[in-house]
């Protein structure tokens, strides 16, 4: 009988201990080290340490990263407009992000070239090609601080204005009393995302909405969703979410009526 309480007594205390090197639950192992003695030491011996898995994420360097742009600039692979955008882009980014920028690699930015006037002409020939499917007057106001920003105004076939805006590769998208968060379609090419795309000819077409949640004595709202129906349901293909300051809101849907 000594010779079990014996044995329970250094099972429990070797399992709290190798429990600790290894970073598991320290009460779990030492609870299950005293009612099954050896046993539970054996198996925790052969449990791979949690520490052994957690792998460090590298901190990024911007002297590194810009310096690498410098010499790119230097053997004439990049341009000097190449090198101020790719500079800017790399002191815009987090300092800890682990993530790749928008445009890609510095390496991905010498091989093609890409710049951000390079998403200009793409995303001009959508908001023509939008306006000319739908026949809808297009405007090109100068006022608004983006690259390229084109507005439909409210018409005979369009009960509300929507305004479209490029900025640094993303397209940003707003009407009187919501907005949408800014989205690239990641290559130069494509002037408009697939799912903003698909939003925007459902809402002008009428079979899509608008569905914006204001909180109470707020004007402007903190949640805006453009979805489209599929298969009967209403399905959301872009977003731009928040918290309300007080749990009480209002729900408007807006659809074009002019349709």
């Amino acid at each position: 009988m000594n010779g079990l309480i014996l044995s329970m007594f250094v099972s429990t205390i070797l399992s709290g201990v190798i429990a600790t090197v290894r970073d598991r639950s320290v009460i779990l192992w030492t609870v299950l080290g005293m009612l099954t003695g050896p046993i539970a030491v054996a198996f925790l011996l052969c449990v791979p340490s949690r520490k052994a898995v957690i792998t460090s994420t590298p901190t990024r360097s911007l002297a590194s990263e810009i310096r690498e742009l410098q010499e790119l600039r230097e053997r004439g692979l990049i341009s000097d407009e190449q090198f101020e955008q790719g500079k800017a882009r790399v002191l815009a980014w987090p300092v800890g992000s682990a993530s790749q920028p928008a445009l890609g690699s510095t390496r991905a930015l010498a091989d093609s070239g890409w710049t951000w006037a390079s998403y200009h002409p793409a995303a001009r020939a959508a908001f023509i090609d939008l306006a000319q499917r739908y026949r809808l007057e297009l405007e090109w106001p100068d006022d608004v601080p983006f690259e390229a920003v084109c507005t439909f105004p409210v018409q005979p076939r369009l009960s509300f204005a929507i305004t479209l805006a490029l900025e640094k590769g993303s397209i940003h998208c707003w009407g009187d009393g919501w907005a949408l968060d800014g989205s690239g379609p990641g290559n130069p090419d494509i002037g408009l995302p697939a799912d903003l795309a698909e939003g925007l000819e459902a809402l002008i077409s009428g079979s899509g909405r608008l569905l914006v949640r204001t909180a109470f004595r707020d004007t402007s709202p903190f949640w805006t969703s453009l979805q489209v129906q599929r298969n009967g349901r209403w399905r959301t293909v872009r977003y731009q979410a928040g918290l309300p300051i007080l749990p009480l809101w209002r729900r408007i849907i807006v659809k074009n009526e002019a349709v």
